[in-house]
């Protein structure tokens, strides 16, 4: 199912066109007009965040997306990201979408959902990550972002080391159960 669909929106973005660059000159009566682009097409996306555990520690990840606006406020799109936790280091797979409340302004409100999975020793674990904030929009291709975000990844267990146990003649294999779930502060170019 999750293979079906994303390769449903990797085609979907694959045959979509996309419609030319739309700028709105926006007039304010005494103020000074300005032109703010409006988001249409391909636009990448890179993000970075710096994360806090809900159990204590923190980490960093980077990330990438690459997609398309379908109209002026909703960005779709497939990215990866790259996890680094001080024990662990992982890379998430994911669909992203955006929605852009008031794409006429410089200053705009977004919210972000991603949803996909990463793999580690346990095997293939689902991700899902969830983020608000504002959109710093200019006259060109480019925009700046700073977000809230929480993240969550599915518990896994880890293995943290062997031994022999003389008692019964065997290696015993420890591991623990590891949460990464997280909030932070997520910082993104748009171009």
């Amino acid at each position: 199912m999750k293979r079906t669909f994303l390769l449903t929106l990797f085609l979907v973005s694959f045959f979509a066109t996309s419609y030319g660059q739309l700028t709105v000159k926006i007039d304010k009566g005494s103020l000074k007009a300005y032109s703010v682009r409006v988001p249409s097409g391909y636009q990448g996306h890179l993000e970075y965040s710096n994360l806090f555990y809900l159990k204590g520690g923190t980490s960093m990840n980077i990330a990438t997306t690459h997609g398309f606006y379908y109209s002026p406020n909703m960005f779709i799109g497939l990215g990866l990201g790259l996890h680094i936790a001080p024990d662990n280091v992982f890379v998430p797979v994911f669909a992203s979408a955006k929605y852009i409340f008031n794409y006429t302004t410089r200053v705009s409100p977004a919210i972000q959902m991603r949803m996909g999975s990463f793999t580690n020793e346990d095997g293939v674990k689902p991700y899902c990550d969830m983020s608000m904030g504002l959109r710093f929009a200019s006259e060109r291709d480019f925009a700046f972002s700073i977000q809230l975000c929480g993240s969550y990844f599915a518990p896994f267990n880890s293995t943290r080391g062997s031994y022999w146990d003389e008692t019964s003649n065997r290696y015993v294999t420890t591991t623990e159960k590891v949460e990464l779930s997280n909030v932070g502060l997520r910082l993104g170019i748009e171009w």
